[in-house]
């Protein structure tokens, strides 16, 4: 799994939450949200995400809107680790290998601490700033008081990532869509045939 897929997967985790440092109020949305997510990293195009989560469930569900991967669904589940891709054009649906190790070090925090650094707004929204730091990482992260990620960003030795919220609602998340489609196959792919479909190849 190159960078570029596990920096989406890490984004997207974050979105969906995380179990906190002391330092962080919340890190977890304690209630159903829909948004659009922008995610960005040096010397790639820029993708936009449809995200909705589920809090009681823990499941997100991100839709592509444009880029290669435009149209591709990826299904996250928290409790389980697990996170499926929806290939619409295939009628399929592909297991994401190695997400769970990537999950793990997210909802972990993997060792990081959290200083508080303030507060902002974003996508017309109050959060608070938090620089994250951790052996060979450094990042931040913007959340509000319900634990919904507005903005994160971060690096290390494989590169960086940024992610930042354009639009986020509340709004109840009807269970089905956290569902892959009925009739739908899984097969498993190749690692760089699943990159190319995304559009994380190179």
């Amino acid at each position: 799994m190159n960078y570029r897929w596990g920096a989406l997967i890490g984004a997207l985790a974050l979105i969906a939450g995380g179990q906190a440092r002391a330092a962080v109020p919340m890190f977890l949305p304690d209630h159903d949200i829909a948004g659009t997510y922008r995610l960005s990293q040096p010397g790639k195009p820029a993708t936009t995400w449809r995200v909705r989560y589920s809090a009681g469930a823990e499941v997100a569900r991100a839709r592509s809107l444009d880029g290669a991967a435009a149209g591709t669904v990826i299904l996250l589940n928290m409790r389980s680790r697990d996170a499926l891709i929806v290939l619409d054009q295939m009628h399929a649906v592909v297991a994401v290998p190695g997400v769970g190790a990537v999950l793990n070090r997210v909802l972990t925090g993997d060792g990081a601490r959290f200083t508080r650094l303030g507060a902002a707004q974003v996508a017309g929204r109050a959060c608070t700033r938090y620089l994250v730091l951790k052996r060979g990482a450094t990042g931040s992260v913007c959340l509000t008081r319900h634990g919904v990620l507005l903005a994160g960003q971060g690096h290390d030795r494989q590169g960086a990532v940024r992610i930042t919220a354009l639009s986020v609602q509340n709004a109840a998340q009807p269970a089905g869509a956290f569902e892959p489609p009925a009739g739908y196959s899984q097969v498993s792919l190749p690692p760089a045939m699943l990159a190319q479909l995304l559009g994380t190849a190179g």
